[in-house]
């Protein structure tokens, strides 16, 4: 494993990277092969971008060496984890809310596909959109749900078959946990002659999803393919789905929407992280009963990340993984530009004490003393002070400069007409 580490090194980044972050990258020594994949194809997503070797920070390459090989199918028993967070798409939402392509007739339909559980996003659709029917839908959805005493949880399904649990980033013993799991729903579910019932060490919740629901949002269990409606929906939300999946399935989601949207109707698709950071995703608009994309769009902070989220996903082929990647690396090629983006992003860096250049130039790390929250929310912080500060606006003026039809949305993303990236790079590794 040290050796695919030094291949990386010498085959995507000249051999330059940092000692801090070859260090890291060397945990994963035993990561599973769809891991490395992953870690292989973020390094050819960095290298279409036109990121430099002292750019990719020690923090970076922590989260490649620590978190890939914890969040990859094959750590989850080859499922795609419901994985979920409160605020995720508010920015997603503000454009739902005031979009220039579609206005629902009389009361909107909004369908959030793989919304996660607990079901924080659609939830906080519902709250920002009170007027429109909001319809959250995951295969996740469960019959019952088990909770221990630290507030970590199982789903089973009406057959009592564990669908998916959570514990925490780290399960150092997965099959303990599924046990200890199954042994709070062997000892409550007896007991329970209501919706749910506790003991002091657990609890058990039939039909969970009923807690969540209010007058305008219905939570409903079922996937891509499986879900029917029974009015034409407006808008179709599938965020942080395909990065799991290879063009064919996308191809075959996007009929299978277009049959549910209504004419003018809306599918927004692509990949985000905490608080809408590391955002690019595609608008589709039904016309003549086809999908037209309309609108590429990402946030600013995808010029140089910190985060692994713009480097995430399962396939080479994912539409905005390659999207993203070429239009910045169309951004970061213009010198001018970059030169202003970088003494601006190194200070904002400073003043979040969060990866800081070394002598050498190198980004560093994150203190370790930070808290994981405050962590987590610096890429949307950054992007922020970078839209507040003009630099989405010069990004767009670059892109036009290429001959690219771009413009800063409404919720101030770097937006453009669609085009047909160019393929990824096959691996010179792997």
């Amino acid at each position: 494993m040290v050796q695919i580490v030094d291949r990386w090194n010498t085959a995507y980044f000249q051999g330059r990277l940092s000692t801090g972050v070859l260090a890291e990258l060397r945990e994963l020594a035993d990561a599973p092969d769809d891991a490395l994949a992953l870690a292989d194809r973020a390094f050819r997503l960095m290298l279409a971008a036109g990121l430099r070797p002292t750019d990719l920070s020690v923090f970076t390459a922590w989260l490649i060496g620590f978190s890939v090989p914890r969040t990859v199918p094959s750590a989850w028993s080859g499922t795609v984890p419901p994985v979920t967070m409160a605020g995720r798409h508010r920015v997603l939402d503000e454009y739902v809310a005031r979009n220039p392509w579609h206005r629902p007739g009389e009361r909107g339909v909004f369908v959030d596909v793989g919304c996660g559980f607990p079901p924080f996003t659609t939830m906080e659709t519902a709250q920002r959109l009170p007027t429109w029917r909001v319809i959250g839908v995951d295969p996740a959805f469960s019959r019952y749900v088990v909770y221990n005493t630290e507030g970590a949880y199982a789903c089973y399904d009406e057959d009592l078959r564990l669908r998916y649990y959570q514990a925490g980033t780290y399960d150092p013993d997965r099959d303990n946990s599924k046990r200890r799991f199954r042994e709070i729903l062997d000892r409550l579910l007896p007991r329970l002659t209501g919706d749910e019932v506790t003991d002091e060490g657990g609890k058990l919740v039939r039909d969970p999803m009923r807690h969540y629901e209010t007058d305008n949002l219905e939570l409903v269990g079922g996937g891509i393919g499986e879900y029917t409606a029974d009015v034409g929906v407006d808008v179709i939300r599938c965020m942080n789905v395909f990065m799991y999946f290879d063009h064919p399935f996308r191809e075959r989601a996007l009929a299978w929407a277009t049959t549910l949207l209504r004419p003018g109707g809306l599918l927004l698709c692509g990949s985000n992280w905490i608080d809408s950071a590391c955002a690019r995703y595609t608008v589709y608009r039904k016309e003549d009963d086809r999908l037209v994309p309309k609108e590429f769009a990402f946030s600013i902070d995808n010029v140089r990340p910190i985060d692994l989220a713009p480097w995430y996903g399962l396939h080479d082929d994912n539409l905005e993984n390659l999207s993203n990647a070429h239009a910045v690396g169309t951004v970061r090629a213009d010198t001018p530009f970059l030169r202003r983006f970088d003494s601006r992003m190194d200070a904002l860096l400073t003043q979040l004490n969060m990866c800081p250049r070394d002598s050498d130039g190198y980004l560093g790390h994150a203190p370790a003393d930070m808290p994981a929250e405050d962590r987590a929310r610096c890429s949307s912080i950054l992007a922020a002070h970078l839209d507040d500060e003009g630099f989405v606006a010069e990004a767009v003026d670059v892109l036009r400069r290429s001959g690219r039809h771009a413009w800063r949305n409404h919720v101030g993303h770097v937006a453009m007409r669609p085009v047909k990236p160019p393929p990824l790079t096959p691996s010179a590794v792997l």
